[in-house]
């Protein structure tokens, strides 16, 4: 039997899907017969100061030195710096902010202090806690009734 006939009649046995076993193997072994064709061809880099990158440090570079020299100065009062200051916070809100903030950071400094130094209270610990089951009432025989005859009953 030749090797292609044994191969078809296991591949139409083995069919899993559509991917037979065969397939599985040819997807995970690499074959021997390597059709890889390299291209020859170098290509030259462009050199000089014409390249993209050269092109674009210069703009920026101008545009840079164009801004410098046409931007008003800090002192000046201009449209964009009054507009910018319109939705700024006062100094003052952000100051009375940060006491709040250094009040309460303190008062939980002060709580974790406190619940740190917390002590359990003093319990006295019996060495037979049964004796006081002494006294209850429903440790008493049964029949066992208290003499009641020489109270007096008070009305109110």
């Amino acid at each position: 039997m030749s090797l292609a006939r044994a191969s078809l009649l296991l591949r139409q046995k083995h069919t899993v899907g559509s991917v037979s076993l065969i397939q599985r193997r040819f997807a995970s072994h690499d074959s021997h017969a390597h059709d890889e064709h390299h291209d020859d061809t170098h290509y030259s880099r462009e050199a000089g100061f014409s390249t993209p990158f050269w092109r674009n440090t210069i703009l920026l570079s101008l545009l840079a030195v164009g801004f410098y020299k046409w931007a008003p100065s800090p002192n000046q009062d201009v449209y964009l710096t009054r507009w910018l200051a319109q939705y700024t916070t006062p100094s003052e809100i952000w100051a009375a902010i940060n006491e709040k903030h250094l009040l309460l950071s303190q008062q939980a400094s002060d709580n974790a202090i406190l619940q740190a130094d917390a002590k359990r209270p003093n319990v006295h610990r019996y060495r037979y806690p049964q004796i006081l089951d002494t006294g209850s009432p429903h440790l008493q025989p049964v029949g066992r009734v208290a003499d009641m005859s020489s109270t007096a009953v008070r009305s109110g």
